[in-house]
Order: structure tokens, then sequence, then C-alpha cells
């Protein structure tokens, strides 16, 4: 069998020039380290090393076994080092809620399953500090040409459809008509421009209606849900509402054009970061990416 403690006992010698070097290196005594080098030497009934004053010097032999592994340990560190900044890191991760329940929280379980020793803090999206550091990632949607200062990945098409809940419909009877549409209560998730634009575009004049605004995406979308009127929300934050009839589509029609959902990152992520950014987007069947910058 390969001596490695042996064997890494000499390649560290040979790196650092010394035994106490070597032996500060691999937290080990010097004591230590001249018992692994008499037996790599035992092992290979060769001489590796010579004292020359004070110091050490590499025979020949020694020299060319020195040069065949110092690659080998190099990599070794290189892999050991990047393995223990992934378990150091504290990895922060800003996210607007709409995205937390459904779509982040059940891959952010499967990531602390895969990746146990990580250390993982979310917060809302207002919390995010003026500099996306290489720790960090930031999950929000970003209007169709909007500048952005940093990186980011596409997750999902954020265009909304008009919808309300059957009890609604059942209030107020149909709604098949973009005119009927406009003498309804129409929701909003902070401010109006949404439903603006949409009747805009269409054409609509919507009657004079009490606004009733919500603060995002997540309180509208359960305001619908309890009848309180029609939204504009995201086809693929409400696929499961759809499906089981919680929520009703009114038309085809789409607004809030161009919008996307994307995670936000440092021009230089961190590797823990990296390999949170892979799991994020490893599946576009889960994930539902439309395209990746």
């Amino acid at each position: 069998m390969i001596p490695y403690s042996a064997l890494r006992a000499f390649q560290k010698v040979v790196q650092l020039g010394s035994l106490k070097a070597a032996a500060e290196s691999l937290h080990i005594t010097e004591s230590a380290i001249s018992h692994q080098l008499k037996k790599l030497e035992q092992h290979t009934n060769t001489q590796l090393l010579y004292k020359e004053g004070r110091g050490l010097k590499v025979t020949e032999k020694g020299k060319v076994l020195a040069d065949r592994i110092s690659e080998p340990f190099s990599d070794i560190d290189y892999a050991y080092d990047e393995i223990k900044q992934l378990s150091e890191s504290c990895l922060n991760i800003y996210c607007i809620p709409s995205l937390i329940n459904d779509w982040l929280m059940p891959r952010l379980v499967a990531f602390n399953q895969g990746v146990p020793d990580m250390s993982v803090s979310l917060k809302y999206l207002q919390s995010m500090p003026a500099h996306i550091d290489e720790h960090s990632i930031c999950i929000k949607s970003i209007e169709v040409n909007s500048t952005q200062h940093y990186p980011f990945e596409v997750l999902m098409n954020g265009e909304t459809i008009p919808v309300c809940s059957p009890l609604y419909l059942a209030q107020r009877g149909p709604i098949n008509t973009h005119q009927c549409l406009a003498q309804q209560i129409l929701l909003h998730d902070q401010n109006t421009d949404s439903w603006n634009d949409w009747l805009i575009r269409l054409g609509i004049e919507h009657a004079q209606q009490p606004h009733q605004i919500y603060e995002d995406f997540y309180l509208l979308k359960f305001a619908a849900m309890a009848a309180q009127g029609v939204a504009l929300c995201p086809m693929n934050l409400i696929q499961n509402e759809l499906a089981d009839g919680t929520l009703v589509q009114l038309f085809h029609e789409q607004g809030n054009i161009g919008r996307k959902y994307v995670i936000e990152h440092n021009h230089r992520p961190s590797p823990a970061t990296q390999l949170l950014l892979q799991f994020l987007l490893k599946d576009e069947r889960v994930t539902g990416i439309d395209s990746v910058k």
C-alpha cells in the first residue's frame, strides 16, 4: 500500500523547504514529519533527502518523486480549500414574496438536504443592500428594456393574465367581453400601472371604481381567490390555481409584456453562490426557465 501520509509529509517538506514549516502546515510535530520521511525511504528503499548544513536537500531520485506528486497534491489542496469555503460560507438570498412560498421554498429544502453544511439566510427583497456581494443572490422581476447593473439569469416569464374566482363570477355574472370587464372591480399590486397599460392597449375605458391596491402579488392572488375582484396575475405563478379551478382565466390577452423573473448576482460569485445558482437553474422542466442570459 502506498503510504499517503508519508508522501504528503515528503511533498510538504520539499515544497516548504524545512521540517518545521511542513509540520506547521500539516498541524503535526517535527518528529512526526521525520518519522514519515523515514517510513517513505524504507518503503521505496531509496534515499530521498539529505542534510546540508542546517537544511535539507532533495536527492535526484527524490526530485523525480517530488515532481510527480506535486500536481496531484496541489489539486487536493485546491479541492479541500474549495470545499472548506463552501461549508463556511453563508449565502444570502433576497427574494420577492411572490416567489418564496411556491417556487423558492421547495428548492431550498432540496438544496439544504443536498448540501447540509451550507448556511443560508433568506430575506425579503426590501432588505437587499445597495451592493450584491459574492455570497448573495437577488430573485426579483424586471421589466422589458430596464437597465440592470448586475448579471442575471432568467427564471421564467412574468407576463400576466386577467383572472378571478368562480365565486366572484357567481356573484357578478359572466365576464365574457372587454366591455363587461371594464365594469368590474380591478385589483392591483403596488400601483395601478399594470391594469392601466392593459386597458389602454386594448382601447378599453374603465368605469370609475374604488381602487384595491395590495403590496405584492401574494396578497393580490389571495384577494382574487377571496372574490374581491379581477386581478392581473403572472401566468407561471398561478398554474395550480388554474388547474384546480380556484382561479379562472377570463381573457387570453396578456399584461406586463416583457416582464421576467430573474436571479441577479455578483459579477464574481463565490463557489458556494455558483453552486446555489446551478442548483436553482439545473432543470428547466422544474424551474420553468425561459432563457438564460
